[in-house]
């Protein structure tokens, strides 16, 4: 039995809880209050990101096969929902973004603005889950929101959110940060362990469905074992069995899909000494780049061709990692924290290094959205050591971190500006690289012939196909321009060098025949065009320009054929009707010849020359009552008709 003193003695260490201790600093509380602190990182994140909001697609980056013009996601049938999920889009098998981009074309069509807010919001997530790991990793709140908030401004991450087709960066990152946070709490927790390991295998899955760099996610948490001094047993290995299956699973599909899309040829262009180099440059770029962030671009092309001795910071870039590696190691006597944090950084982006080449360039401002966690974790766990030793000099280093943290929001806030549309995002490229790669000046050209400025397109196609001669499909653009501008001499020129590169595209030929046809040269235009005919079957443009080419040849019959062709796909065209009619007339097929031309008149009554047609045609049938009611219409309609005409009809 109790007595009144111990139940004293509970109420009043009852009450002492209730009631906020007179000792405790408001200031403080304010600091570690986190539903402040997210609401802070958050708001400020999405301030520094605002900009993306008002950006377009870029068609010429990939926008186009995974959004603009991609048949996949136009519908949410279950045929659809079957092909979203077991094809490929470029050598990249990224289901769940295409399944989110369906459900906004459903509501939205190709509305730029809700696909932006959805990769604006899911960055947010993944800023928001950064923090939660970071506490979880016993970094304090409010050190770990000011990490969270390094994270969610910095400029390395515009291209992933700014970029509607990176839609696979922000999904794959969060549901990589939510597997992690399950595995914290599963190791942590002693409640629900196999649920919280359950649902972060779980996440996992979506993250690899999302994308294929997911699969470092096993040695992450390996990282993570390290760093909670988790003794290495069997149990250990066990839990990791199924990460580690599907990593592998993903992992080869994912290098089987990019052979097949012929994204590993680079690794046929350069040596694999080359591409160490740029692995280790690459490396050190990213380092730099979490410190300063210098140089940011859409592309990065390579600095030299293969064979060619490359710039001295490439050589130098081992010795910068060694190093690295050196000063890391020196604090492992102290502190596990400093090796977490670079192994985290490391290991998440090994796969992205491009020794083994796969793409265009070997770096990438997105390769950094996972692997600048282990960086900033680093930044909160230094702040919070050094506030526990030099508490007095905080001031100072939160005066510094405040500039240096408007700074990298003024750089973000641009950078988005930078992906407002194709000429921004290309010019930008062109800027950092001038001269260097012929892409941006190809791709900046598209963009202007999609703007209808042919002459800054013609001398940005220009640039690009003097850098490199053997880009057809930007030769057949600029041959299309030239064609379009009436200058058949270069259009010609483009259109054979295509042909000299043993490319055949159904435009580009039919365009050469209408070129031909032009020269009169009837029997090349026919061969020209009934080779892009026999390519594509549907373009109706080029059985226009043969039957022309036959009706010059007099092989009427083979012409009035071609003309009826087109007229299945443009069947409101009057002057092609009025052209059949004509070929009959021709033949002396006259009652069939009054047919067509009868057609042209239905669906072009005001046009006074089909009259005047018909006219003649009545005459030669005898028909001259009929002859001169279509001549007089001709004549009130504006047609000049020789009055002679007239009178000798009456």
């Amino acid at each position: 039995m109790r007595n009144k003193s111990d139940l004293k003695n509970k109420m009043m260490k009852k009450a002492t809880a209730k009631t906020p201790s007179a000792n405790v600093n408001p200031e403080t509380q304010f600091y570690e209050n986190k539903t402040i602190l997210v609401f802070l990182f958050l708001l400020i994140t999405f301030i520094a990101y605002l900009p993306s909001l008002s950006a377009d697609f870029i068609p010429t980056w990939d926008d186009n096969i995974y959004i603009t013009d991609n048949p996949l996601i136009r519908s949410l049938s279950l045929t659809n929902l079957k092909s979203i999920f077991t094809s490929n889009i470029g050598g990249s098998y990224v289901p769940l973004p295409l399944l989110t981009f369906a459900v906004e074309y459903n509501f939205w069509g190709l509305n730029p603005l809700p696909y932006h807010i959805t990769n604006l919001l899911l960055h947010l997530l993944g800023t928001f889950l950064v923090f939660q790991i970071l506490c979880k990793l016993r970094i304090k709140t409010s050190f770990a929101a000011v990490a969270a908030l390094l994270y969610g401004i910095h400029p390395m991450g515009v291209e992933s959110v700014a970029w509607a087709t990176e839609r696979k960066d922000v999904l794959y990152t969060a549901f990589y940060f939510g597997s992690i946070l399950l595995y914290l709490n599963y190791i942590q927790s002693e409640a629900k362990k196999k649920l919280l390991l359950l649902f972060s295998i779980g996440l996992f899955v979506l993250s690899l469905l999302s994308k294929i760099q997911a699969v470092s996610l096993p040695l992450v948490l390996i990282s993570i074992d390290f760093y909670f001094e988790r003794h290495w047993r069997f149990k250990l290995a066990l839990e990791k069995v199924s990460y580690f299956l599907l990593s592998l699973l993903f992992g080869i599909g994912g290098v089987i899909l990019l052979k097949n899309a012929g994204a590993l040829n680079v690794n046929e262009m350069f040596t694999i000494a080359e591409r160490s180099f740029f692995g280790t440059y690459a490396l050190s770029a990213y380092l730099l780049k979490f410190f300063v962030p210098i140089t940011l671009s859409a592309m990065h092309p390579y600095p030299v061709s293969s064979g060619n001795t490359l710039p001295l910071l490439y050589y130098l870039s081992p010795l910068c990692i060694i190093l690295t590696g050196f000063i890391v190691y020196r604090t492992y006597s102290k502190t596990r924290a400093i090796v977490f944090g670079t192994v985290f950084f490391l290991i998440s982006i090994v796969f992205m290094l491009q020794v083994f080449g796969a793409g265009q360039g070997f770096l990438a401002d997105r390769f950094t959205k996972v692997p600048y966690l282990g960086l900033v974790y680093i930044v909160g766990w230094s702040l919070e050591q050094f506030h526990t030793k030099f508490k007095t000099r905080m001031p100072v280093i939160w005066l510094v971190f405040g500039i240096y943290s408007l700074v990298l929001i003024t750089s973000t806030y641009n950078r988005c500006k930078v992906w407002k549309n194709g000429e921004t995002l290309w010019t930008d490229v062109i800027g950092k690289y001038p001269g260097k790669d012929a892409r941006p000046y190809g791709c900046r050209g598209l963009y202007y012939k999609e703007q209808n400025e042919n002459d800054k397109a013609l001398a940005d196609m220009d640039i690009s196909l003097a850098l490199d001669k053997s880009d057809f499909e930007l030769t057949i653009m600029r041959g299309n321009i030239y064609f379009e501008k009436g200058l058949d001499d270069l259009a010609y020129s483009d259109y054979i060098h295509v042909e000299k590169l043993k490319v055949e595209n159904p435009l580009a030929l039919g365009n050469l025949g209408a070129i031909y046809i032009r020269r009169n040269q009837y029997d090349s235009a026919i061969y020209y065009l009934s080779k892009s005919i026999h390519l594509d079957s549907s373009l109706a443009i080029a059985y226009a320009n043969r039957a022309v080419a036959y009706g010059k040849l007099g092989k009427t019959i083979e012409s009035i054929e071609d003309f009826k062709h087109y007229l299945i796909f443009n069947p409101n065209d009057e002057l092609v009707y009025s052209s059949i009619g004509i070929a009959y007339q021709s033949l002396g097929q006259y009652q069939e010849s009054i047919e067509w031309v009868g057609k042209a008149i239905s669906l072009k009554p005001e046009y006074g020359n089909y009259y005047y047609i018909r006219s003649q045609i009545y005459n030669k049938m005898g028909r001259r009552d009929l002859a001169l009611t279509d001549g007089v219409k001709a004549r009130d309609l504006g047609i000049s008709i020789s009055p002679g005409y007239l009178e000798s009809l009456k």
